[in-house]
């Protein structure tokens, strides 16, 4: 028996990550609940993640407000450590280690990915959020993973929750990352952290436990079969893909710099269609270099191929002159529309 219960976020489009999700918490021994707040799953969704996980269907009224959900969790809390993780996560070691601080009381964070963004702070917050205490400098957590006792810190998750709905959400991941709302939710935590929380509860983990995508082809992956995996030589606990698309769709190949090196792209299909798995997907619900056996390795080789080639292309057009260069750039991109990246949801 375990006292960690583990909590996540999705709609229809982040199913194959909650079922990574799901597959790597029970391979590397994590065999706390999983419950996941359903902002949007189809039903078919639905009925393959009921035998394994529980699913908390969130109120029209709450959904509407997508990128502002994760504060629902409060809602939910059972009693025991919470651990929240992403549903582009994949787990790569029992985290055993992070419930014992947790624990203890404290509340365990990893920085965000972004160097430049962890000494991120705006004092506009103590007035947006009506912080009962001015702010001190600190480091800018993720709130992609954390864990904490939801008995101990109950009024902490409650209050995150309030101050949440005073975020009007077309401000959340606008055009200018300096506005002091951008980042929603986790703007709103760090907040607290920073303010009402005492600095002596906060534990920030080792950053080289949790492997963001600029670092995923740095991660050796050591043994498959059990997901061991190491980020310059230390082991990693999480591989967390941020930002879109997510490497679970089509468009993802354009993304992803190296696709045989990205240690998330590698171990996806161990964790979607091994025999050893508790939900083993269709491989037809992933794009086909994503798929297992021959001839999900030659897509993959012909994706590498195809990169080379546009690498090319790129190479060459950059030679022409501008009015043509910019012509068949506006080609481009109405062929391949640009996706705008997002940090969490």
């Amino acid at each position: 028996m375990t006292d960690m219960t583990f909590y996540t976020l999705a709609d229809s489009d982040f199913f194959v990550g909650t079922v990574a999700l799901l597959n790597s918490l029970r391979l590397t021994g994590n065999n706390g609940e999983l419950v996941v707040l359903d902002c949007g799953l189809d039903d078919a969704q639905r009925r393959a993640l009921a035998p394994h996980a529980t699913l908390v269907p969130l109120p029209d009224g709450v959904v509407q407000r997508k990128t502002l959900l994760k504060p629902y969790v409060h809602e939910v809390a059972r009693p025991g450590i919470l651990v929240w993780v992403d549903s582009d996560v994949i787990v790569t070691q029992r985290l055993e280690e992070v419930a014992t601080h947790a624990r203890s009381g404290k509340l365990c964070f990893h920085s965000v990915d972004d160097l430049n963004q962890r000494s991120r702070s705006f004092p506009q917050w103590v007035h947006e959020f009506g912080l009962a205490s001015p702010l001190r400098r600190q480091t800018y957590l993720s709130a992609g993973f954390f864990a904490l006792d939801a008995v101990r810190w109950r009024n902490l998750l409650e209050r995150w929750s309030t101050i949440c709905t005073a975020i009007p959400p077309e401000r959340v991941f606008g055009p200018d990352m300096r506005d002091p709302l951008w980042a929603g939710d986790q703007d709103a935590l760090n907040a607290l952290l920073m303010s009402e929380v005492p600095a002596d509860a906060v534990e920030e983990l080792p950053a080289r436990e949790a492997v963001f995508p600029p670092d995923m082809h740095r991660v050796s992956v050591t043994d498959g079969d059990g997901l061991t995996a190491l980020h310059d030589g230390a082991p990693v606990a999480l591989l967390h893909y941020t930002w879109v698309p997510k490497p679970w769709t089509a468009r993802a190949w354009g993304r992803i710099p190296n696709m045989r090196r990205d240690a998330y792209v590698r171990l996806l299909p161990r964790v979607l269609f091994a025999d050893d798995v508790r939900l083993r997907l269709e491989p037809a619900l992933v794009p086909p270099w994503l798929r297992p056996g021959p001839a999900g390795r030659l897509a993959l080789e012909g994706i590498v191929l195809g990169k080379r080639l546009r690498a090319a292309a790129a190479a060459v057009v950059r030679c022409l002159p501008a009015g043509l260069r910019a012509t068949l750039m506006g080609w481009r991109d109405r062929i391949d529309p640009p996706e705008r990246g997002r940090p969490n949801r």
